[in-house]
């Protein structure tokens, strides 16, 4: 029995039961929100997992979560903690312990997320059978960034899914929380317009989704690990663009991602346009806190 008591469900419980973690010896609050808390659980082994605990009703959020954990791991490109359990209520991961991190960490992050986003255009194996060669964007369900839901669906055009569900689909939903008034609206909508002039054709790409520091762990051996992806098929500038919302990754990631696959001509320019659906989450999720760099933003590409 779970001798801390953890608010879990009875399957969950029953994996823990038959898995070795019926007597836990210790918990430990590793983050979360008013939402989801996460801990780290230890049993009488000294081993160890991660448990995201749900508060809210949101029923299918760990399934996702665990869906895009899975899509990103068939790819073998970089270490992502394996999916132990899902429920409703509860997700279970691998527990990766952290080391310093070696002196080419940046640059094995940089050409590993370089090979995620080319994994698309390459004939790739799993245990199962081959991977079929990603055409469209989006992806087939909608999922999560942060709290709120990332809504996606297959698109043929990478402009036309970037501007219906990830620039109008926020925007149009900051107004209808009251955070942003019809002539910001009336901006962006023009800013979609001219979409395909402001953006290169890219092909799509497997994203993590929401790639910052805070989702970047160092693993046991000193090397990169991704966790709590957002992930769809997208253009690759647009995840590389999120690495540098909140202050971004030293200047030897940049460097050696160029290296290991070029980036089109400019595309520092298209940063802040990518990162716009983000400030749109955020200042959906957080409020107007995050307004003046909205607008700041929008006026920056109207």
């Amino acid at each position: 029995m779970n001798d801390l008591q953890l608010p879990v469900g009875v399957t969950t419980q029953s994996w823990l039961n038959a898995n070795g973690f019926q007597q836990i010896t210790e918990t430990q609050m590793i983050g979360g929100n008013a939402n989801s808390q996460i801990y780290t659980l230890c049993n009488d082994k000294q081993q160890k997992l991660v448990a995201k605990i749900s508060a809210t009703n949101n029923d299918d959020v760990y399934a996702k979560e665990a869906h895009g954990l899975t899509l990103l791991a068939d790819t073998n490109c970089i270490r992502i903690p394996d999916v132990l359990h899902v429920s409703d209520k509860c997700l279970l991961i691998e527990y990766i312990p952290s080391k310093q991190q070696t002196t080419t960490y940046w640059g094995t992050l940089a050409s590993q997320m370089a090979e995620l986003h080319r994994s698309n255009s390459q004939q790739l194996t799993t245990q199962e059978e081959p991977l079929a060669i990603q055409t469209h964007y989006g992806l087939e369900h909608n999922n999560y960034c942060g709290d709120n839901t990332q809504v996606n669906g297959w698109f043929d055009d990478g402009h036309s899914f970037f501007s219906d569900q990830r620039l109008l689909y926020q925007a149009r939903k900051a107004f209808d929380n009251g955070y942003l008034e019809s002539p910001w609206i009336i901006h962006i909508e023009s800013i979609c317009e001219r979409l395909t002039e402001l953006v290169p054709t890219q092909p799509p790409s497997l994203l993590h989704g929401d790639f910052w520091s805070g989702n970047v762990l160092v693993d046991d051996e000193g090397l990169p690990a991704l966790i709590d992806p957002a992930v769809y098929y997208g253009w690759r500038e647009a995840d590389v663009a999120m690495s540098l919302m909140f202050g971004g990754f030293p200047h030897e990631f940049y460097l050696a991602y160029d290296e290991a696959w070029p980036m089109e001509s400019n595309w520092r320019n298209r940063v802040p346009l990518y990162n716009l659906s983000h400030l749109l989450n955020h200042l959906n999720i957080f409020g107007v806190s995050y307004l003046e760099q909205v607008q700041k933003t929008i006026g920056r590409y109207a």
